[in-house]
């Protein structure tokens, strides 16, 4: 773990107390409303909300698409290619995951910046105007959040 710094509050001169998380690695915002409606919603199967954590867990920072083949992600979850892919492609189709790149037929995914980021808050706004957001039943997106209010 790093060394706790010191910010400086610019109004008054008093040190603002800082330090690193505590994580074992790399970490991300997360939208943890819609994570709430995609777990809690019924027209989700138990794999496709393992799926959708898992991709919380494993997209790159940015808007990068994880470079790995159904085959790989088999592996990693323990699940058939075949499934792998089907989950998804619902995901897709639901905008909980986009669509980054292909390699030949094969496509690359990342989780929707909508749900999850790594990266500032401005590169996630920018993300976010690549992309429409999800369709998570039972989420209510009418209320808009403090930063779209302004």
């Amino acid at each position: 773990m790093g060394a706790v710094r010191r910010l400086v509050d610019a109004d008054t001169g008093e040190a603002l107390p800082y330090a690193p998380y505590a994580f074992s690695g790399e970490h991300i915002q997360v939208d943890k409303a819609r994570v709430e409606a995609i777990t809690e919603s019924k027209e989700f199967t138990p794999s496709q909300k393992y799926m959708v954590l898992w991709w919380i867990g494993v997209s790159p920072q940015g808007m990068a698409p994880l470079r790995a083949t159904g085959a790989d992600i088999a592996k990693k979850v323990g699940m058939t290619a075949d499934a792998v892919g089907k989950i998804n492609r619902k995901l897709l189709k639901r905008r909980v995951l986009i669509e980054r790149g292909r390699i030949g037929n094969y496509r690359l995914y990342r989780i929707s910046p909508y749900i999850a980021f790594h990266g500032t808050g401005i590169e996630q706004r920018d993300a976010i105007r690549t992309c429409n957001p999800p369709d998570i039943p039972g989420f209510d997106n009418k209320t808009p959040s403090p930063w779209e209010a302004q």
